[in-house]
C-alpha cells in the first residue's frame, strides 16, 4: 500500500517547487538584464542606450524582488508573497511576451524560458494556496 502525505507536507511541498520555479525565473531576467546591458555597451551614448540600461536595471529590479519574496515565502511562510510575485512576473513577462515574442524579435526558444518558469511558478504556489488550511483567512 503506498504511503500517503498530508495535506500539510503536500501544501509545503506545492510550494517550495512553485517558488523554485519562481527563483528560476529571477535567473533567468538576471541574465536578460546582463544580455541588454551589453547591447547598451554596444551602443552610442544616446536616448537608446539610456532606454537599454533602464530596461537592464528594470530586469534586475524585478529579479531581484522576486527572488527575496520568494526566499521569505519558502523561510517565514509569508503569504503576500504569492501575490507580490504574481504581479511582479505578470507585469514583467506579459510585456515580453507582447512586445518582443510575437512580433518575432526574439525565437520562440530561448524566449519562452522566462514565461514557462513563471507559469511553472504560478501553477505550483496556486496549488499550494489552495490546499492551504490556513487560506481562508
Amino acid at each position: 500500500m503506498p504511503a500517503r502525505i498530508s495535506t500539510r507536507t503536500a501544501t509545503r511541498i506545492s510550494t517550495v517547487i512553485g517558488y523554485a520555479f519562481y527563483l528560476l525565473w529571477a535567473v533567468l531576467h538576471v541574465q536578460a538584464g546582463n544580455a541588454v546591458a551589453r547591447l547598451g555597451r554596444a551602443q552610442h551614448h544616446s536616448m537608446v542606450q539610456a532606454r537599454l540600461y533602464q530596461d537592464a536595471w528594470t530586469l534586475y529590479f524585478a529579479a531581484g524582488l522576486i527572488a527575496v519574496f520568494s526566499v521569505l515565502a519558502v523561510v517565514r511562510a509569508w503569504q503576500p508573497a504569492f501575490w507580490l510575485v504574481l504581479g511582479i512576473a505578470f507585469v514583467t513577462d506579459v510585456s515580453f511576451i507582447v512586445f518582443v515574442l510575437v512580433p518575432h524579435y526574439m525565437s520562440l526558444w530561448p524566449g519562452l524560458q522566462g514565461p514557462l518558469a513563471w507559469a511553472g511558478g504560478l501553477a505550483f504556489t496556486t496549488a499550494g494556496l489552495v490546499m492551504s488550511p490556513r487560506r481562508g483567512r
